[in-house]
């Protein structure tokens, strides 16, 4: 090793540049697991299993798929939920009514409710109906719900009550149900909406579902207990049981930042002794940062097999181009 005295120059005073982004890309992870055991390692290792509901996001996976020469399915992180909550404030339901012909509801796709005089009713959230609304309150039943005689589908219904008042209805026991039956037995009603409803499909990291997701032909079957989503190298999706164990793809956010660094020495350059110092630079001051990270340093070889150039003009002190960043490997 050239024993020649190297100043590095690692601080502020050293950067000629710096340039970061926030890159974000999909990542197949070709071990089988089942849908819940894919979510927890996407959310431990990565950020979540991903999303995909576009053709950008599709062409993401499609490119994931082919780096690692994968041609069949794999989970994502859309799912069936089958659980049903209020409108107002998303109340988990603790009392129920369901008419007699309503009474499990495993597998239906509707996923709005109107209540009878026979009990509730799962319907299609696109129905058109009349509807109850909530209101502040709660000292009569009378004061609490307010019959609007407007027909709408559900989500304009709730829309409106949360315009004008507080919310689609709440019912929570037997007495409340009762007053409402009885209006309707009074007017003559069949179907009035009130607040209980289900998301039927969720994204795992709470996306906003987005009509633009491609599902495969026949798709979503629900033919049996299928509430998760697997999808083929093209992005297109299909329904199967969670407990089937599948690859997955994870969705990974990553914060690349590239510095420039100027090197100066009474000699030649070592590059492994300088590199080697950096790195030692770096890390600490990595580990100062008050946040839990995973970091790692790629170092960008030159046009002829070298890290170091040296210097003879002015350097170009312009940032980086974000997209100009090669994602860092894991």
């Amino acid at each position: 090793m050239i024993q020649n005295k190297i100043q590095l120059v690692v601080f502020l005073a050293g950067i000629l540049s710096k340039a970061s982004c926030d890159l974000d890309r999909i990542v197949l992870i070709k071990e089988q697991k089942t849908w819940t055991e894919a979510q927890s390692y996407c959310r431990e290792k990565y950020m979540d299993l991903a999303t995909v509901q576009s053709d950008e996001d599709r062409a993401e996976l499609k490119e994931a798929a082919n780096a690692v020469n994968f041609q069949s399915v794999a989970w994502i992180g859309f799912y069936r939920d089958r659980n049903w909550r209020w409108s107002y404030q998303n109340t988990p339901i603790s009392y129920v009514m369901w008419d007699s012909s309503n009474a499990f509801l495993p597998d239906t796709t509707e996923a709005c409710v109107a209540v009878r005089t026979s009990g509730w009713s799962d319907r299609d959230c696109t129905d058109l109906n009349s509807f109850f609304c909530q209101t502040d309150t709660q000292d009569t039943l009378q004061n609490k719900f307010k019959y609007i005689d407007m027909v709408m589908i559900w989500h304009d219904a709730q829309i409106y009550c949360r315009t004008h008042y507080v919310d689609l209805a709440t019912i929570t026991d037997d007495t409340e149900n009762t007053f409402l039956a009885n209006i309707l037995s009074d007017m003559s009603l069949s179907y009035v909406w009130v607040g209980l409803y289900r998301n039927l499909w969720l994204w795992s990291d709470n996306s906003v579902l987005l009509s633009s997701v491609k599902w495969e032909s026949g798709q979503p079957d629900l033919n049996g207990i299928k509430d998760c989503v697997k999808a083929s190298t093209e992005g297109l999706m299909a329904d199967d049981s969670c407990s089937t164990p599948l690859p997955f793809y994870c969705r990974e956010h990553r914060k690349i930042q590239r510095v420039r660094f100027t090197v100066k020495s009474d000699g030649d350059l070592d590059e492994s002794a300088v590199m080697e110092a950096i790195e030692k630079k770096m890390k600490e001051i990595l580990s100062d940062q008050d946040m839990e990270i995973t970091s790692s340093i790629k170092w960008s070889i030159q046009p002829d097999g070298k890290i170091f150039q040296q210097q003879k003009t002015q350097e170009n002190t312009q940032e980086t181009a974000c997209e100009e960043l090669n994602p860092m490997k894991r």
